[in-house]
């Protein structure tokens, strides 16, 4: 991140923010409904990774989009 322009470091960590946020607090969601069985399947951390992977993704896009 240091060897980005400032622009761009902003981007980056908005959307790893954005991320996390959006992991922790699905990633919690779905572990409860795990745990209760209200979803027929087994949570898998793969799911998580997946739509963190995407948010970031989606910020990123977001960001230089809103940039420029």
């Amino acid at each position: 991140l240091k060897g980005l322009d400032e622009m761009h470091q902003k981007i980056q960590l908005e959307a790893m923010a954005l991320s996390l946020g959006v992991g922790l607090v699905v990633g919690l969601a779905y572990s409860n409904l795990d745990v209760t069985n209200i979803i027929a399947f087994d949570a898998e951390i793969s799911h998580l990774v997946i739509l963190m992977g995407l948010t970031y993704g989606a910020g990123v896009i977001a960001g230089l989009r809103r940039f420029r």
